[in-house]
């Protein structure tokens, strides 16, 4: 795929997308970004979670700099950033960044449009767009704004903060930390609970969540959904399976 700079393996009802230069850090070059918003994009019926990763114990280490040229023409590698960044957010399927090491940049962009991020001890966040003369992409700006606290992205985009692992773990941008070299295995861990009778549920859930935040969310048609959900086949085996579990083990819940 793509040069070999992006590796697709499938694990279960879960599609691995590992970020391959570690001679240049995992820098995201135009071709690996349209490696990974292919693959987003092209993933099977069957896939219900996506984990995106980077090789060598390095997430990435944001732009490829051998690609942007100091003026506007580098306008077109925001857009490719931005496509892949769509791409993410217009996913059906649970995306979940598995970081270890620097997720610096247009790196962090992309891990902050994942639905959450695992990282790995020893890990850190940076954006230094306004060290390089950048005004970030506006409406990365702004989606950023609304994800995240005002002063967490002062400090991400005006600072130029490099937000070491704990740091970035109490202002929200990672969801989890876990040991060092372990992020895509707790990763695969939590996606590898779902099964095929769960993807109506996963990705009605996870375009409402997507229509909320566009703020063109119409619950009367959410409304309609639940109750057909609520009608299902996997869900009436759903509560069967509950029921009996609660009979074996009085107390258990799901």
């Amino acid at each position: 795929m793509s040069e070999n700079l992006v590796e697709a393996s499938i694990q279960g009802t879960v599609l691995v997308l590992e970020m391959k230069d570690p001679a240049a850090r995992n820098a995201l070059s135009r071709r690996m970004l349209s490696g990974l918003a292919d693959a987003v994009e092209g993933a099977g019926a069957d896939i219900l979670g996506i984990v995106i990763t980077g090789a060598a114990g390095c997430f990435s280490a944001g732009a490829d700099f051998r690609e942007l040229k100091g003026t506007r023409q580098d306008l077109e590698y925001d857009e490719a950033v931005a496509g892949l960044v769509a791409s993410l957010l217009a996913s059906d399927r649970i995306v979940v960044a598995a970081i270890e090491g620097p997720c610096m940049g247009a790196a962090a962009d992309i891990a902050l449009a994942c639905d959450y991020r695992i990282a790995g001890e020893g890990s850190f966040m940076q954006i230094p767009a306004v060290r390089l003369g950048l005004l970030y992409n506006p409406e990365a700006i702004d989606r950023l704004r609304r994800r995240h606290r005002a002063d967490t992205v002062a400090r991400l985009l005006l600072a130029g903060e490099r937000f070491d692992t704990r740091a970035a773990h109490d202002a929200g941008l990672f969801s989890r930390v876990v040991p060092q070299g372990d992020a895509v295995r707790i990763a695969l861990e939590d996606l590898r609970k779902l099964e095929g009778r769960h993807s109506q549920a996963v990705r009605a859930t996870k375009r409402l969540l997507a229509d909320l935040e566009a703020g063109q969310a119409d619950m009367d048609r959410w409304q309609a959904c639940r109750v057909e959900l609520l009608d299902s086949e996997p869900r009436r085996l759903a509560i069967q399976q509950a029921h009996e579990r609660f009979v074996n083990k009085p107390g258990t819940h799901r």
